[in-house]
């Protein structure tokens, strides 16, 4: 099996299909995108659920195999952003969080139910990263700098935006394509501000405007552009508490733009 950054996995024939098979030291990671795979299968088209195992010594995630490429083209991007419109409006009960706890990369996420969605990012998102940041040396200037972010969160966030179903670890590679059709992978899913996942599309280089185009032709929307960058600050801190020092400045950075706007 080939290495990834939270599992190994491997692509297996049986003679008639093809599947692609992960496997963890962790089977709750595995129960967990396979529940969030069956969440998403109604509206998106995401790699079928064949099989998880879970035991004491780890476990093992089988599903189909989709040669899946990435996304090219105007109308392939119009196609993705019209697709995740169409997930964002799905009827959800108005809490936030309200999704069995998973994990973002290989972090735990806590999905407590709030109806406050300032408190939801608070208590659920920003404060266990940073804690855990601070833990790992997290320099002290953006230990503080971010601490002040997460205490005037009010600034940036409404307090009861709009509850959607959310993919929630939305960067570009989770996202692609099987012959022309949009393919979402790797979820980590629960309901919240639909910005949430169009902000992380726009944090690794961003994508194509036919995205939004296609997006906003399904569900119109004015894109909370202040916003965003909070949403990013949890994103940078999970990195650095993974990956390592190399995001510190990141996490700084994001902080203080947050504290230096008006």
């Amino acid at each position: 099996m080939a290495g990834g950054d939270t599992a190994r996995s491997a692509m297996l024939e049986d003679g008639e299909s093809r599947y692609f098979v992960k496997q963890h030291r962790n089977p709750l990671l595995l129960e967990a995108e396979a529940l969030g795979l069956e969440t998403l299968a109604p509206t998106l088209r995401v790699p079928r659920v064949v099989h998880c195992h879970s035991a004491p010594e780890g476990g093992v995630l089988i599903l189909e195999y989709l040669d899946i490429a990435p996304l090219t083209g105007s109308s392939q991007w119009m196609a993705a952003g019209s697709a995740l419109a169409c997930l964002h409006r799905t009827e959800c009960p108005a809490l936030y969080g309200n999704h069995p706890d998973n994990f973002i990369g290989g972090s735990a996420q806590s999905n407590t139910s709030h109806s406050d969605w300032v408190a939801f990012f608070a208590n659920e998102r920003l404060l266990p990263q940073w804690q855990r940041a601070r833990q790992r040396g997290l320099p002290t200037t953006a230990v503080e700098r971010t601490g002040q972010v997460i205490d005037q969160l009010h600034r940036w966030l409404p307090s009861r935006p709009s509850c959607a179903r959310l993919h929630g670890d939305l960067w570009q590679g989770n996202l692609g394509q099987v012959n022309g059709e949009p393919v979402f992978y790797d979820p980590a899913c629960y309901h919240g501000d639909p910005q949430v996942d169009l902000a992380m599309l726009n944090l690794f280089g961003g994508v194509p405007a036919a995205f939004f185009q296609g997006y906003q032709s399904e569900l119109p929307t004015v894109l909370q552009y202040r916003a965003w960058p909070v949403y990013d600050l949890y994103h940078w801190l999970n990195h650095y508490n993974l990956f390592g020092g190399q995001y510190a400045r990141a996490v700084d950075d994001t902080a203080r733009r947050l504290l230096a706007a008006r």
